[in-house]
């Protein structure tokens, strides 16, 4: 009779267990998922005041913009459990890991939200973004022009890239790695929400990712209205110091089929329909592109020499890309790095991050001494 009363508890018990583990990884995280969610609402309560339809529009759209989260993930599961298992030669070691790390309540308290906040993030950007000419019509691109011109010695960047790179294959070879942005975005970006925070970077990143598309994004991009080099003829009228780029792009098009030049067709297409949807929207500065990058070179810094050299070039490669390509002035980049920087500082003093990673070192230094 005592043995079956205990089983009876045991149910009881385990579920006493769960909701204390539950309670300790909501208390544990409390102040930094707060800070983050925080600044996910207010980007949203920003949408439903000042975009129409805003409910109607999340509704129809937020899953598509989580849907690349979630895919990444399952990437990036994937890809740990194929090495994992080479190296080891046990696939249940591989799956130990995942059952003992990645699906426990003080992960899987921070990834959810993070993600669901992250998701509704950049579908608001989205909106925003395709409703930029409303809210401030573009005006910026005459002055970005000027100004990229005057700070690069009287020589648009486009030239200097047009003169390294030329106009044939290695166009189209920048044309594809553009393209690849979004795969070296969301995998790193899901592998910080998914995956236990070995390295001090989680909540810092994660609240950067929401300032970056946030403040940058939505905030900037409206303010300095601007559409970029490869619309520059169709807003502003030609010819313009960026006809001939436009010219060299759409010769490459005809003999090696550019990505950007189809991208650039749909965006124009849904700006002259006025239809938002999750890919519409048309902005150059900042440049969102090469903010990220610069926010994956921030956080690789702290994970792996070699992962930062990496994220290093890749980041260079766009950034060279966003100029022969015509989305984007030099100047945009400039102006994205240095606000990424900040924001980036901001999000560490605000999540403690880095404070953390200072007494860490701190730590590691005595007891080497």
């Amino acid at each position: 009779m005592v043995e079956t009363g205990a089983l009876g508890f045991r149910p009881i018990r385990n579920a006493t267990n769960l909701l204390g583990q539950l309670f300790a990884a909501l208390k544990l995280n409390a102040r930094v998922q707060g800070v983050l969610l925080v600044a996910s609402a207010l980007v949203v309560a920003a949408r439903l005041v000042l975009l129409p339809d805003a409910v109607a529009m999340i509704s129809a759209t937020w899953l598509q913009s989580l849907r690349p989260f979630i895919a990444s993930w399952a990437i990036a599961i994937s890809f740990y459990l194929l090495l994992k298992t080479v190296r080891t030669g046990s696939l249940s070691v591989s799956f130990g890991f995942i059952w003992s790390d990645v699906l426990t309540w003080r992960n899987v308290i921070v990834a959810v939200p993070a993600a669901l906040s992250l998701g509704m993030v950049m579908n608001s950007f989205s909106h925003f973004k395709s409703n930029i000419p409303e809210l401030n019509p573009y005006y910026l691109d005459i002055v970005l022009a000027y100004v990229d011109r005057s700070i690069h010695f009287g020589i648009d960047p486009w030239q200097v890239s047009g003169y390294v790179f030329k106009y044939g294959v290695a166009t189209f070879i920048l044309d594809k790695i553009y393209y690849l942005w979004f795969f070296a975005i969301y995998i790193p970006t899901a592998i910080v929400i998914g995956m236990p925070d070995r390295f001090g970077i989680r909540h810092q990143f994660l609240l950067s990712y929401v300032f970056v598309w946030g403040i940058l994004g939505i905030v900037g991009a409206t303010a300095m209205s601007s559409v970029g080099p490869i619309y520059y003829d169709r807003v502003y009228g030609g010819p313009s110091p960026f006809t001939d780029l436009v010219l060299n792009l759409e010769h490459v098009d005809s003999a090696w089929s550019l990505t950007t030049m189809q991208v650039r067709e749909v965006l124009w297409g849904a700006y002259v329909n006025d239809a938002a949807t999750v890919i519409s929207g048309i902005s150059a500065m900042p440049s969102i592109h090469n903010a990220m990058c610069v926010l994956l070179f921030l956080a690789a810094r702290h994970v792996n020499r070699w992962l930062a050299v990496a994220a290093a070039v890749f980041g260079l490669t766009i950034f060279v890309g966003s100029i022969h390509l015509g989305w984007h002035y030099a100047i945009d980049a400039y102006v994205s790095a240095i606000g990424v920087i900040l924001l980036w500082k901001l999000a560490g003093y605000l999540t403690g991050d880095a404070a953390m990673r200072c007494v860490k070192r701190a730590a590691t230094v005595d007891a080497l001494a």
